[in-house]
């Protein structure tokens, strides 16, 4: 049989809450609930009869889940769609066909550019590898796009051209902070042969590279993407979106306080809080909670 502390806990009721519903003190509800009032055990049955009148059940919740693929759309995870839908449209132009996204680690880039492809068949998604040649970059590129990986650098860029020539696609380069001034040069040329659209995406330095190719900064489209650091309206937005679940404006300027505004660590708390919830069978985010999680 569940106790009062568990029926009032899996109902989301707080102490005041029981009271009013039983029709007595608060503190009374509270000794009650942790066996401290006095003939305690012929009070707990009385009072939980009561609350069960009212609906409230020893039926607990199973906790709350959280989809980790569900993408919130932030003001930056909008600007991002405008710009890649910009750049991939088939009948788009194709002058200053260089997109770019910079923002600081962890604000959400990555995982916006993969759900990008995964929901766009006209766009393609490449990690660039630190350390990587010209002719690794150029066959990750024709990977992605053309599902081949030629034998050589010159092939890599006539596959590129005789695939664009029938099938236009934008390729999301994640990462691209990484890219050498050299191979960032290489993709500007290969943008403009094969009429072949980038969205380079990476880290504030991105910029700071093509600011010194002059070449390639007068390709490049605007409006330029920043990742903004996430918001406690974002987080509202993340658990009634992932998870279905309604929390306070406090909760959230917590959650977002302990994110630094970083997206996966957002995420991260979510999953965390959401083991938590499921462990205690409770479907809503504690203060108990949210103190386990450091926030």
């Amino acid at each position: 049989m569940a106790s009062l502390k568990q029926i009032i806990e899996s109902n989301g009721l707080s102490f005041s809450e029981a009271a009013r519903i039983i029709g007595c003190d608060k503190s009374q509800v509270v000794k009650v609930s942790n066996h401290t009032y006095p003939h305690w055990e012929e009070k707990e049955p009385e009072f939980i009869a009561k609350l069960n009148s009212a609906g409230c059940t020893a039926i607990a919740p199973q906790g709350f889940k959280i989809d980790p693929d569900v993408l919130v759309c932030t003001p930056s995870v909008s600007n991002f769609q405008l710009l890649a839908d910009s750049l991939s449209d088939p009948e788009g132009r194709l002058s200053s066909s260089i997109g770019m996204v910079i923002g600081t680690a962890e604000r959400g880039k990555s995982f916006t550019s993969r759900w990008y492809v995964q929901n766009n068949p006209l766009a393609a998604y490449v990690l660039y590898v630190d350390g990587s040649t010209k002719y690794q970059l150029l066959g990750d590129i024709c990977e992605a796009v053309a599902h081949t990986r030629p034998h050589s650098f010159a092939a890599c860029i006539s596959v590129l051209e005789e695939t664009c020539r029938y099938n236009r696609r934008l390729v999301i380069i994640d990462e691209a902070d990484k890219i050498p001034v050299r191979q960032l040069e290489i993709l500007r040329a290969v943008n403009e042969r094969a009429r072949l659209p980038f969205l380079l995406v990476g880290e504030e330095g991105l910029k700071v590279k093509t600011d010194r190719i002059p070449r390639l900064r007068s390709r490049i489209r605007n409006p330029l993407v920043v990742f903004e650091p996430a918001q406690a309206v974002d987080v509202l937005a993340y658990y009634q979106t992932a998870a279905q679940l309604q929390i306070d404006r406090r909760t959230a300027e917590r959650l977002a306080r302990h994110a630094d505004g970083g997206f996966r660590t957002i995420v991260n708390d979510a999953d965390a809080l959401s083991k938590m919830s499921a462990a205690s069978g409770i479907d809503m985010i504690t203060d108990s909670m949210l103190d386990r999680l450091g926030a």
